[in-house]
Formats: C-alpha cells, structure tokens, sequence
C-alpha cells in the first residue's frame, strides 16, 4: 500500500502543472486592484500616524510644563529650570522679566 502511494506521489511530482492561465495579465490585474484600493477613503486613524509628530510635540511640552510648575514667569526660565528661585526673585525685586 505505502509503495502504492509513493508511486502516485512521485507521478504527481513530475507532472507540470499548466500555469499560463494564471499568468496572463497578472501585472494588469495587480496594478487595477492597487489602483482600486488607493482610490477608497481612508480611514481616520490612518490620518492620526501622520499627526504623531505634533501630538509627540504636545506631550513633550506638557510635560515640561507639568514639570517646572505653573508658577513659571516665561518659557525660557522653564527651560532652564530653577524656577521657584526665579520666581521668588522676580517677586521680591518686583522685576517682572
């Protein structure tokens, strides 16, 4: 039996499959579906991996924000950090920088 099968086996191996029909026009066939996925709509979160960059930014911002306080006088002594010194000099001195 097991011989038998072997033998089917290797006649299916050696026998070439007939492929042409397949390959006729595949090129055309790709570039027509291509073309038909491109021209549907979007959906909206494809729209958002384009706007990772500026929601990046924010956080980052935010963060610097949360970080130094609210209490900071302008951006720059943010960044700079030692607020809280900054400030209460600002305050003392009457200096609004």
């Amino acid at each position: 039996m097991s011989d038998n099968l072997d033998k089917l086996f290797k006649v299916a191996r050696a026998m070439k499959r007939d492929t042409s029909r397949v390959e006729f026009g595949f090129e055309t066939r790709l570039l027509a579906r291509l073309r038909i996925e491109r021209a549907q709509a979007a959906p909206w979160f494809a729209f958002a991996w384009k706007l990772v960059p500026a929601f990046a930014a924010i956080a980052v911002a935010l963060g610097v924000w949360n970080f130094t306080g609210a209490t900071a006088v302008d951006l720059p002594t943010a960044i700079v950090g030692n607020t809280e010194d900054t400030v209460l000099v600002s305050y003392l001195t009457g200096d609004s920088q």
